[in-house]
C-alpha cells in the first residue's frame, strides 16, 4: 500500500502544533528531501520531508547535534518523526553565501574567512559522532562517476582506477576530522547576531563522514560553483595553516 506523505506531514504537524501554519514549498535539489518553509504568526520553521526508504533524518540528527555540541551553527531540531522522515527546523534565514555574494561581492573575504574560521574549529574538535569512515570503497564509488558521466563508452575504466589507486589509498587512509562534504556557499549562511564561528550557519550536513581534513577545504576554494580568485585562496589558506 502506498503511503500518503501528505497525510503523515499532516499528522506529524498537528502532533507539533504547526498544524495551521502558511506553508511556501522551497526549490528542490538533487535529492530526495524536500524543504518547506513554515509561518504561523511571527514564528517560522523549516520543515525537511525526507522519505526514510530513501534517507535518514537519524544522520541529519547526528550530526547536528555534533556541530552544535562544539559550538557551530546547525539548525535546531525542535520535533523529529524520524519513522517517518520529517524533521522541524530552526530557520536560519535566506542569507546564504550564495545570496550575499551576489547582493554584495565586497563581502566576499570576510565570509570567506569566517567559513575558514569555522572548519579550523571543527576540525580542531575531537568530539566527533559515530558515523563511518570516508573509506575506499566509498571515495572510487565518486572518482568512477567521471567515467560514468563523461566517458560512459570508453574502455577506461580499468586504467582509471589504476591512477587512482596510490591517491585514493592515501587519502582514505586519513579518518581524522568530520567531513561535511558539501561545505561550499550554497550551503553556507551568515548569522550576524551571533558570534565568533557560531555566525556560519551549515546546512546540508546529513551525508557527514569521519575523511581527511582537505576535502571541506578544497569543496570550499575550488568551488565549481564560482570562481574563487588565486588572490583570495592564497590568502585564505595561509589563515587555515596553523600560527
Amino acid at each position: 500500500m502506498t503511503i500518503d506523505r501528505t497525510q503523515l506531514k499532516h499528522a506529524f504537524l498537528t502532533s507539533t502544533g504547526w498544524q495551521d501554519a502558511a506553508e511556501h514549498i522551497l526549490p528542490s535539489d538533487a535529492s530526495f528531501r524536500r524543504y518547506s518553509r513554515l509561518e504561523l504568526g511571527q514564528r517560522r520553521r523549516m520543515l525537511m520531508d525526507a522519505p526514510p526508504e530513501k534517507e535518514s533524518t537519524h544522520a541529519f540528527a547526528t550530526v547536528a547535534n555534533a556541530l552544535t555540541g562544539m559550538g557551530l551553527s546547525a539548525p535546531e531540531i525542535h520535533a523529529a518523526d524520524h519513522a517517518h522522515g520529517f524533521l522541524l527546523l530552526e530557520d536560519f534565514g535566506d542569507d546564504t553565501y550564495t545570496r550575499l555574494l551576489q547582493r554584495d561581492p565586497a563581502l566576499e573575504e570576510a565570509l570567506y574567512s569566517l567559513a575558514i574560521d569555522a572548519l579550523k574549529h571543527l576540525q580542531a574538535s575531537q568530539d566527533t559522532p559515530d558515523i563511518p569512515a570516508y573509506d575506499h570503497a566509498r571515495l572510487w564509488q565518486e572518482v568512477e562517476l567521471f567515467v560514468d558521466w563523461a566517458a560512459p563508452h570508453a574502455d577506461i575504466r580499468d586504467a582509471w582506477q589504476a591512477l587512482w589507486q596510490t591517491p585514493l589509498q592515501y587519502v582514505a587512509s586519513t579518518h581524522t576530522t568530520l567531513v561535511l562534504r558539501d561545505y561550499h556557499v550554497d550551503n553556507l549562511m551568515w548569522l550576524p547576531t551571533r558570534n565568533g564561528v557560531a555566525q556560519a550557519g551549515l546546512l546540508d550536513f546529513q551525508d557527514a563522514l569521519l575523511g581527511h581534513p582537505a576535502y571541506d577545504l578544497v569543496s570550499l576554494l575550488q568551488d565549481a560553483r564560482r570562481d574563487v580568485s588565486p588572490a583570495l585562496t592564497r590568502v585564505m589558506l595561509h589563515q587555515y595553516q596553523p600560527h
